[in-house]
């Protein structure tokens, strides 16, 4: 008996609620997926998945039909998938440490380089790139005491580094020409920013000091100055390997002037007002090309005694809410580039002194100032043909 009741109960029929489907006929709607609107439309799933990110890559009209297809069809995104995808590409937003990179510092002080806009401006964008590579980029003194006869590389090969990023040398030490360093060179990975050490021969990225002089030079003929007057330190002079004098010296020779138009050479700190003030003059400078601005409190209390405007731009621009004109030399991004080039030295295993070492030039842009402006009724010069007028300084 228990067992046919058991029979009847399990045969008998489940009522329907009122205003409900019954369980058994209710149907669970499949999930709409990106295949679903791609074979819909006709596209890739690639372009579904790009438009309903609002991808900028795709058109708008492509876009439009992707989102119609997707509220048509009851398209919804899954929650948990979405999560994991975000989740994946924080990961790998994060760098993986990977080491420590050296930035060398010669300056006679410890912290004197960082007194130079150009030389911190390096290493800020060295350091913010070596971060985003997984690398900790770490300052070495080279003079420090400790590490005198070839303490420093065993240091530096002790602490696991790699890679040396070697900074400009400082001003006093490039006054001397065999300036070196004594380092253990085929243990390491090594780029020098800018070109002032004379021997060994290293890969180095820098500015572009020709082209930079020659631009400034050709921005100033386009304000409508002609006779344009280059005053530089010797230090500096030799910190670009003199090529800011020997660009010069082309564009002087290309527009006639030849010792109606001399340089103006002076010492960092120690600026002769008088004689700078004859040198304009005498010379009749309309501006004035120097390396920084130290000229340019001076020129402004000569332009008052000359009753004459006189335009002044510099080859190294601080960048910000600068009074003057002239080239910004992109110093982080020098640091930049030369921390992808270490690190492309690292991967490949690139130790010791190149073979044939190379340099890498990067470009400087025109930063607007009030110290130069347009001269009104002035036409800029036109270039002249160069070959004839420098046939005479062959």
């Amino acid at each position: 008996m228990l067992a046919k009741r058991k029979t009847r109960r399990a045969g008998k029929p489940t009522k329907a609620v009122a205003g409900r489907p019954s369980p058994l006929k209710a149907k669970i709607r499949p999930r709409v997926t990106l295949r679903d609107i791609a074979e819909k439309l006709g596209v890739s799933r690639m372009t579904v998945s790009l438009a309903l990110r609002d991808d900028p890559h795709v058109a708008k009209a492509t876009k439009r039909k992707v989102l119609a297809a997707a509220r048509k069809l009851g398209y919804m995104p899954d929650s948990k998938v979405s999560k994991l995808m975000s989740e994946l590409a924080g990961l790998r937003s994060k760098p993986v440490y990977r080491g420590e990179l050296a930035f060398l510092t010669s300056w006679q002080s410890e912290f004197g380089w960082k007194e130079s806009y150009h030389f911190s401006g390096c290493y800020q964008g060295a350091e913010q790139r070596a971060l985003e590579l997984g690398y900790r980029l770490t300052t070495f003194w080279t003079h420090d005491p400790i590490f005198q006869r070839k303490r420093l590389s065993n240091v530096l090969w002790a602490r696991g580094i790699q890679g040396l990023l070697l900074a400009p040398l400082g001003p006093e030490i490039v006054s001397f020409p065999d300036a070196g360093l004594d380092l253990d060179w085929k243990r390491f990975c090594v780029v020098h920013i800018g070109a002032t050490l004379v021997s060994p021969q290293l890969n180095l990225v820098r500015h572009n000091h020709f082209h930079g002089m020659l631009f400034s030079l050709q921005q100033l003929e386009t304000y409508g100055y002609s006779r344009i007057g280059f005053a530089i330190v010797p230090t500096g002079d030799r910190l670009t390997s003199r090529l800011w004098t020997a660009a010069y010296l082309q564009w002087r020779a290309r527009r006639g002037f030849h010792g109606d138009l001399p340089g103006f050479v002076y010492s960092f700190g120690s600026l002769p007002e008088d004689r700078f003030q004859d040198w304009i003059r005498d010379h009749d400078i309309e501006a004035v090309i120097a390396m920084e601005g130290e000229p340019y409190p001076i020129l402004k209390t000569i332009q008052k005694s000359l009753s004459r405007h006189v335009g002044f731009s510099v080859l190294d621009h601080p960048g910000g809410k600068s009074p003057f004109c002239g080239i910004e030399q992109n110093a982080p991004e020098i640091g930049r580039v030369a921390v992808d080039q270490l690190v492309h030295a690292i991967n490949h295993n690139l130790t010791g002194l190149p073979k044939h070492p190379y340099q890498t030039l990067i470009q400087g842009c025109w930063h607007k100032g009030p110290s130069a402006r347009n001269l009104r009724g002035r036409r800029p010069l036109r270039p002249r043909d160069s070959i004839s007028l420098l046939a005479d300084h062959f």
